[in-house]
């Protein structure tokens, strides 16, 4: 994309970032399986909570703390609560993506209520599947504000969860941001899983997504508050 400060490229297990400085060049990992599985879990609790039409509060699950690098300013971080989720593997994104954008299509043909089972199934289709891209998470970027800018200045990136108790899992996922637009497919994928559930009452409906980012997990470290926390898992 033209404009950004540097550009981001994965190649086989590295993710290189071309920058001012020359080019800089990080390990690519996946996601480990207990990260993968407590998603999961937090994610089928949520479908059933949303099936049964119950009020949701929060889902922290979903709402990691992105931090990003100030460029300017006395403080050398910016925090900002940002939803993200699995993106499907490249060469399962055409599927996914005619299957949701259909059904989103079909969705606005009638009541939005009456579509709401099927959103769910092909919610519940992609999350409990195994066509989950384990190197990356996607989201979508609303303000294009000072997440966004950090991001185009330095795409190294940290997301913080911490889950609910009483588990209260927690996690630090190291990342490098690639800003991703409305013509690549993985932001059509992002965007047409966010639609299934645009508007429903635990969402504020946004007018437009002007871009979306793939987060490539460089590393992952366990938070939780007990005796391993803060030890590297991946």
């Amino acid at each position: 994309m033209d404009g950004l400060g540097s550009r981001v490229q994965v190649t086989g297990r590295e993710v290189e970032v071309l920058g001012g400085d020359g080019v800089q060049r990080f390990e690519l990992t996946e996601l480990p399986r207990e990260f993968i599985d407590w998603q999961r879990g937090e994610r089928e609790k949520l479908f059933e909570r949303i099936a049964g039409r119950e009020h949701i509060p929060t889902f922290s699950a979903h709402l990691p703390v992105v931090v990003t690098i100030n460029r300017d300013g006395r403080f050398p971080a910016h925090t900002a609560n940002k939803g993200a989720g699995f993106t499907a593997r490249d060469e399962w994104l055409g599927e996914y993506i005619e299957l949701l954008e259909n059904w989103v299509r079909h969705s606005r043909d009638g009541p939005w209520e009456e579509s709401l089972a099927e959103r769910v199934t092909l919610a519940r289709r992609f999350y409990q599947g195994e066509h989950l891209d384990p190197r990356r998470l996607g989201l979508l970027e609303i303000f294009r504000g000072t997440t966004y800018r950090n991001i185009l200045a330095n795409p190294c990136v940290s997301l913080h969860y911490a889950g609910p108790g009483p588990e209260y899992q927690s996690y630090q996922l190291n990342c490098i941001a690639e800003v991703v637009g409305p013509g690549d497919p993985r932001y059509r994928f992002i965007h047409a899983m966010r639609q299934l559930f645009e508007h429903e009452s635990f969402h504020i409906h946004q007018p437009s997504y002007p871009f979306g980012y793939l987060f490539w997990v460089c590393e992952v470290y366990d938070k939780s508050p007990r005796g391993a926390a803060g030890r590297r898992i991946a």
